[in-house]
């Protein structure tokens, strides 16, 4: 049997990685998990299948491996698509994000990002809740939900992605607020140049 894991790092102290399983691209398992736990003073990890509740301390599951020799290779499979997955959490991303400012009701800028130079990724926005800068992926209405269309697969992507986008905001910021400052003042009238004023006068 040809097995395949495609897991993503949760960010969670207890559920290290969360996905698919894929039995010879006929069957998926969804939801496998790799749980970080804790007996006799020793942390451990499991691969964990789905389950559901049956009582208020009991648990059924929904996926039973009758063969230990799969059950090992499928936790193999998991286990190996982790690592790669954490592999990749370390490499820095390879973008850059181009921002324009727009300001209205929570809405501080829009940004594009673009990934290795070769992918566009355009409605980005950047918000201010409460004070603190957030960056909101584009996303679609399908239905009565919300579907992303593109951004971070990971949570430790996610960071990295966003303390980019944030900084890219605030260098635009201060961009703009140097131009405003050095903005020329308006020109003289020279027609008001041999203009006498009351004030001007000696008498006064």
């Amino acid at each position: 049997m040809k097995i395949r894991a495609d897991m993503k790092p949760a960010g969670s102290d207890k559920i290290i990685a969360f996905g698919d399983v894929y039995l010879d691209e006929k069957v998926v398992i969804h939801n496998v998990r790799v749980v970080q736990a804790e007996k006799n003073g020793s942390i451990y990890h499991f691969v964990s299948f789905p389950q559901k509740r049956t009582d208020k301390d009991k648990w059924d599951s929904f996926i039973y491996i009758k063969d230990k020799d799969l059950r090992k290779q499928i936790e193999d499979a998991v286990n190996q698509s982790v690592m790669e997955r954490m592999k990749l959490e370390k490499e820095p991303v390879d973008m850059t994000v181009d921002v324009r400012i727009f300001n209205k009701d929570e809405t501080r800028a829009y940004a594009t990002i673009n990934y290795a130079g070769l992918v566009k990724i355009d409605g980005v926005r950047i918000c201010e809740k409460e004070g603190e800068l957030k960056v909101i992926y584009p996303y679609e209405k399908v239905g009565e939900q919300y579907q992303n269309i593109a951004g971070p697969v990971s949570p430790g992507t996610r960071k990295r992605m966003n303390e980019a986008v944030i900084k890219a905001y605030q260098d635009k910021r201060l961009e703009v607020d140097r131009n405003r400052d050095k903005a020329p003042g308006p020109e003289p009238d020279p027609a008001l140049a041999d203009v006498t004023l009351p004030w001007d006068k000696k008498s006064l």
